[in-house]
């Protein structure tokens, strides 16, 4: 019989989890190399089947119009503007240090970008995780920290943040959080996760540490799961940089459920991605907007936790096909291992596809939300709302151009050198055409 097991903490990026030990994640990275390799040997003569878009809800649901204090917007609500990127500058692209996967880049208060950079060279079994500092004009500044396991080093990194003059590096290997300053990028502050009391607190209490959330007070909202569960909820809450439980309304979201098939104790368990999974984001104002990604509902709370208001698009994701969606996930269960594993769940699989995959909010409080245009995630519609929900814009980007940041009216994301096969980042100056 498959159990269901809780996913390890929530992210803003799909299938982003924390996993169980360091075993677990070398072997779901060894696995991924050679699928990817296959999928690219067989990607020329694949065709991709066309399906069905995103659909507008006739009706809306019951439990969207119990959700107080909510503003509905109409699912075919037009754009107010269009958008054009304009590339304006590169970074890693040419000279040493030589970038080969872009995971990630953030530009700090100094308007420098850095880029998380993993070397999959096989020289360097798994792989070795840095960040390198550029310039706003593209020429390499520095690096910051570098691997191993003592204060300021990093192993497996799992996410990067910057806020007010600082750099947030969570470094899995030592269950580690790394503070640098943006003057120098030298080491403010490194701390062991573990060591933080908060677990003693009765709203986490026997919980697992997942994601953590830098704002721009120097807190940190950071979220907890029950480990080895049944429950798929995750608790949030509002800490400082010693690990205190500060003033805050501990908030609970779902998260989705996971498989793992028995007597395979070294296959990673499966997160259901597809029957959905909560998305947060913190603003600048250190507001946070949540989203579960089988609704376009938005919800916003205070700095204190406290919910404020939500809004609503009436759509809904094409219709979900197992088969597709065990195609754009390399580390997928065979289709027939998740239709058993439901069969023994009493549950049925769900008619759509989420209709959200990705939110963040930019440094004018804009809202991006990632909406995919089919089931197999080939392409992503960005759809980007005021703060009050009103629909600014939309954008159409390819799944393998993601958007990484937003500051200054510039767009960061990345591009792949055909010739080497590395990547690096692109800067795009965002262009704003008002519509008739």
């Amino acid at each position: 019989m498959i159990r269901v097991l809780i996913k390890r903490g929530i992210s803003n990026i799909p299938l982003s989890y924390c996993l169980t030990n360091t075993n677990e994640m070398v072997l779901r990275f060894l696995t991924c190399l050679i699928i990817l390799v296959f999928l690219v040997q067989c990607s020329e003569n694949s065709i991709p089947q066309k399906l069905e878009s995103i659909r507008i809800l006739d009706e809306i649901p019951q439990h969207i119009q119990e959700v107080e204090n909510l503003t509905i917007f109409p699912g075919d609500s037009k754009p107010q503007y269009s958008i054009d990127l304009i590339p304006k500058q590169t970074y890693g692209e040419t000279d040493e240090p030589y970038v080969t996967k872009v995971n990630r880049c953030i530009v700090d208060d100094k308007g420098r970008v850095i880029i998380w950079d993993s070397n999959l060279d096989s020289r360097e079994f798994p792989f070795i995780n840095r960040l390198y500092v550029f310039d706003n004009d593209g020429t390499y500044h520095t690096q910051i920290g570098g691997p191993g396991k003592g204060p300021g080093e990093y192993g497996m990194i799992i996410d990067v943040q910057t806020k007010a003059g600082k750099v947030f590096v969570t470094d899995f290997t030592s269950m580690r959080l790394n503070v640098y300053t943006t003057s120098d990028y030298s080491i403010e502050q490194s701390t062991l996760i573990e060591r933080w009391e908060v677990r003693d607190y009765k709203a986490v209490r026997g919980m697992e540490f997942g994601a953590i959330k830098a704002r721009d007070d120097g807190n940190f909202i950071v979220s907890f799961y029950e480990p080895s569960s049944d429950n798929n909820m995750v608790t949030y809450l509002l800490m400082d940089a010693k690990g205190n439980a500060l003033s805050f309304d501990p908030l609970q979201f779902p998260s989705s459920p996971s498989i793992r098939v028995p007597n395979k104790p070294l296959r990673p368990s499966m997160s259901l991605s597809f029957m959905g999974f909560t998305i947060i984001d913190v603003s600048g104002k250190d507001e946070l907007y949540s989203v579960w990604t089988r609704d376009f509902l938005i919800k916003k709370y205070d700095t204190q936790g406290v919910y404020q208001s939500a809004i609503y698009y009436p759509i809904q994701g094409p219709p979900f096909d197992l088969n597709a969606y065990a195609k754009t996930d390399p580390l997928s269960y065979n289709p027939r291992v998740v239709e058993r594993a439901f069969d023994d769940m009493d549950e049925e699989l769900p008619e759509t596809n989420p209709v959200i995959a990705g939110m963040m909010v930019d440094d004018e409080n804009r809202i991006w939300v990632v909406v995919p245009t089919d089931g197999r995630h080939e392409t992503y519609e960005w759809w980007i709302l005021k703060a009050s929900g009103e629909l600014l814009a939309k954008l159409l980007l390819p799944r393998d151009q993601p958007i990484y940041d937003i500051k200054n009216d510039y767009l960061y994301s990345k591009k792949m050198n055909e010739e080497t096969g590395t990547e690096y980042v692109v800067k795009y100056r965002i262009e704003w055409t008002e519509k008739e």
